[in-house]
């Protein structure tokens, strides 16, 4: 059986300016503390290595506008600074704020960061590994096609999820699952309406939390509705017991309604969103069982939405044909 693959890049010259080198969360070590948990834990001998490489412009244009690369490859010759987001069109440009750094060596790392994510895809896509692990920086899953926010500069994932749609990849539909605490905006909005990408993520939402973007209601648009699948958690504490829920109640039976055709399950948007909104307090309650908590939680919240949902019923699937 081929191996799980492993792309690492830390890209330790892409560095905020020293005036907040101490207290800047997106760092080299964000990475590398990862890389050497693996090899403490002995898992890096069984991972086959997959060089990273720079996407091409043509492999980025796949996602981003012209406008949003050139400003990118401009960083190069700017003064290193701490900025706000950047947006493309009419008036946009680079706003005020401390979240993004940019120095030389940023539009390089975005380009390894996202290229090393093709590569492990193509990888995959060769046979010559099952899976992968790409730990390289900077993130990627706030950047919109003209917008670069959130440490994000070029969206890796988006990008390589195109890479594979592409006659050279072969693929006809790509899932994109997204569990980090922050939504992922800039995902979601490239391909909220390409009915060929069914994105799917956890994330906590509201009360101002960042982006403020992932609401039940948004399933996607056009030939895409119901391809957009979020599941806004609405406080604190959630564990894997809650994200397992998630997977098996949701993920799971929406990924394997799927048709090949290009038109949507039509139970996607209402399974998603009520679902989702069930989940406005989590179903933690206490109890004097010695079970572990996760245990507990699982087990309550299977009983309150029953066995967990199977999948969605032929019925609700409209005729398929091919792409």
């Amino acid at each position: 059986m081929p191996a799980i693959g492993l792309v690492y890049d830390g890209h330790a010259q892409h560095l905020p300016p020293a005036s907040a080198r101490a207290t800047h969360i997106e760092t080299p070590e964000r990475v590398s503390v990862i890389y050497r948990a693996l090899g403490k834990a002995r898992l890096l001998d069984r991972l086959t290595r997959v060089a990273p490489r720079e996407a091409t412009r043509a492999e980025a244009e796949a996602v981003h506008t012209a406008e949003h690369l050139d400003a990118l490859e401009a960083l190069a010759d700017a003064e290193p600074s701490l900025r706000g987001a950047w947006r493309g069109g009419a008036g946009g440009g680079w706003s005020l704020g401390r979240d993004m750094f940019h120095d030389a060596q940023t539009a390089c790392a975005a380009r390894r960061a996202a290229g090393g994510v093709v590569a492990l895809t193509e990888a995959v896509l060769r046979g010559e590994i099952s899976s992968g692990f790409a730990l390289v920086r900077p993130p990627g899953h706030h950047a919109c096609e003209d917008r670069m926010a959130g440490f994000c500069f070029l969206n890796s994932v988006a990008v390589a999820a195109r890479a594979a749609l592409s006659p050279r990849g072969g693929l006809r539909r790509v899932l994109v699952v997204d569990w980090d605490v922050h939504h992922g905006d800039g995902t979601q909005a490239i391909f909220e309406e390409d009915p060929a990408v069914l994105f799917f993520s956890l994330h906590r939402f509201g009360r101002g939390f960042f982006p403020g973007t992932g609401a039940a209601s948004c399933v996607g648009g056009g030939a895409a509705a119901g391809r957009t699948v979020n599941v806004p958690f609405r406080r604190e504490g959630m564990g894997d017991a809650e994200y397992l829920a998630a997977f098996d109640a949701l993920l799971l039976p929406i990924a394997r309604a799927l048709p090949s055709s290009s038109s949507p399950p039509r139970a996607h948007p209402r399974l998603a969103r009520d679902w989702a909104e069930s989940r406005r307090e989590p179903s933690i309650r206490s109890s004097s069982s010695s079970r572990p908590a996760s245990t507990r939680r699982a087990a309550t919240w299977r009983t309150s939405r029953g066995a967990g949902a199977g999948p969605l019923p032929d019925s609700s699937l409209p005729p398929s044909s091919p792409p």
